[in-house]
């Protein structure tokens, strides 16, 4: 019995999916009632999971000790699994009014329901082989959402993220490969698998550990794999919300945590000397994609390189490899998360209000879209760092991290990071607030200010309750994180427990 309480966090969505395939089982009508129901049935099973930590396994299949699909609760699949569960119910409420004059709705609601169990399932995963596994089900369960509109360019962005998710899978498999070879075992265990006469293959350890984070890394947009993501931003906001904070990038974030702290350990990373091949490729992904999204008008597209800068943070701590660089990062993969599905969740409200997609053309929208811009100004704020906001509590234990190793040099590049950030994102706010937009202009050269305003005010407005209702609730739990960080840092303590 507790073994099927552990699997049906990971079979109700697949039953979801299942039953949105067909008009005969779910009508057209219904959709967005079984979702809403199908995603809170799902935050309930976490739930329930969350109370048997480390207690109940499973193994599904075994053959060998490579060929195992094995499940274990424990509190970092806990942590990543609340996570997503509680921002797929907001996003699933965000996509029922964006998603309302897009086709193909019954395909995206599917995909969209089993791409929550497959991340269920990364977090549950008990060894390498079923998050391996997990691992490429969700490029396949993401690719029809990133597709979704069917256009030339969608499909030349699917096309890409296939491509490079593949060969990302190529890396991974080869360094599971090596790593089954030295040690025979592939599951998931406190401090790392390794016995001290395992080191005396330190060279294939190196190349294992290398192969496979590099081969995560893709996922997670470490430079140079990361082009995908900024090509993915094709697809509808709902699931570039997802893929940015939440399904993609983060179980890729997720992975490279588990190989680090629960497959090689800390010691074993430092033993054979990886950080130095590995921390160039973090440092290069934090300021090149925060130069890159300085030059990007689009505004989704900002966003995107943004996310790009902001995983070179959690990666720069995954390899401190000391507590507090862990604490910055586990924090950061929870705080980026709530940000940025945030300043998507704006972006796509303005786009869906007022047709615009660009930089350019938000001049003024701020007096007309005043809470939608309210909190895209918190959220920015949040993710520059500035305190009191849960950003800044995550790099500042980044900042600790970086200390305690003796580099002055990675803390540089934090604050020039956070610089950079301040610099592509103020100015999206400060345009909607305090800058006339052309159509205003062009009337005040006609007509009285009074009136134009009047005019521009009918022209667009904050969405509907729909979109309206997760952008405030995302934005009040920002604050709420950055005021009272404690909730989270005090349950990462006890994972920094078990792998320290």
């Amino acid at each position: 019995m507790e073994k099927l309480i552990l699997l049906l966090p990971l079979l109700v969505p697949i039953i979801g999916t299942l039953c949105l395939s067909t008009n005969k089982i779910i009508k057209d009508k219904y959709m967005k009632k079984f979702v809403g129901i199908i995603v809170f049935v799902n935050l309930g099973l976490v739930l329930n999971s969350a109370y048997n930590v480390n207690t109940t396994t499973s193994h599904l299949i075994k053959v060998n000790e490579f060929l195992d699909i094995y499940f274990k609760v424990d509190k970092l699949g806990v942590l990543f699994s609340l996570m997503a569960s509680i921002l797929w119910i907001l996003t699933s409420f965000y996509s029922f009014e964006y998603m309302s004059h897009e086709s193909k709705k019954r395909m995206f609601y599917a995909f969209f329901v089993l791409t929550l169990g497959v991340t269920v399932g990364i977090s549950f995963a008990g060894n390498l082989f079923t998050l391996y596994i997990y691992y490429e089900i969700l490029t396949l369960s993401t690719f029809p959402l990133v597709i979704h509109a069917g256009t030339k360019e969608a499909l030349y962005s699917g096309k890409k993220y296939i491509i490079y998710s593949f060969s990302g899978a190529t890396l991974i498999i080869f360094g599971m490969m090596i790593l089954y070879s030295v040690t025979g075992n592939m599951n998931f265990t406190h401090g790392g698998i390794f016995s001290n006469a395992a080191l005396s293959d330190k060279n294939l350890i190196l190349i294992s550990y290398i192969s496979m984070f590099l081969g995560f890394g893709v996922k997670s947009a470490l430079v140079p794999f990361h082009s995908w993501l900024p090509a993915a931003m094709v697809a509808p906001t709902p699931v570039s919300a997802l893929l940015h904070a939440v399904a993609v990038v983060k179980s890729g974030i997720f992975s490279l945590i588990r190989i680090t702290y629960f497959v090689f350990g800390a010691t074993v990373i430092k033993e054979i000397g990886a950080v130095k091949y590995l921390i160039p490729f973090a440092i290069i992904t934090i300021l090149m994609g925060s130069l890159l999204a300085l030059h990007q008008d689009h505004l989704k597209k900002r966003l995107a390189y943004s996310t790009i800068s902001q995983l070179g943070y959690i990666i720069l701590g995954i390899l401190m490899l000391n507590k507090n660089g862990l604490s910055g990062a586990l924090l950061h993969l929870i705080n980026h998360a709530f940000i940025k599905i945030t300043l998507f969740f704006i972006v796509g409200a303005i786009t869906h209000q007022t047709g615009k997609k660009y930089i350019h053309q938000i001049n003024g929208l701020g007096k007309n879209m005043k809470i939608t811009f309210v909190c895209f100004t918190i959220a920015s704020i949040s993710l520059i760092g500035i305190p009191p906001t849960n950003g800044f509590v995550s790099k500042w234990f980044l900042s600790m991290g970086a200390l305690n190793n003796g580099s002055i040099f990675q803390v540089i590049i934090l604050l020039f990071s956070a610089f950079l950030t301040a610099s592509y994102l103020l100015p999206i706010p400060v345009a909607a607030f305090f800058r006339k937009s052309e159509d205003q202009l062009i009337l005040e050269e006609h007509l009285n200010e009074d009136f134009a305003h009047l005019e521009l005010e009918r022209d667009s407005k904050d969405p509907n309750k729909f979109m309206l209702v997760p952008i405030v609730i995302l934005t009040a739990i920002i604050i709420f994180l950055g005021l009272f960080p404690n909730v989270i840092i005090s349950f990462i303590n006890d994972i920094l427990l078990e792998v320290f």
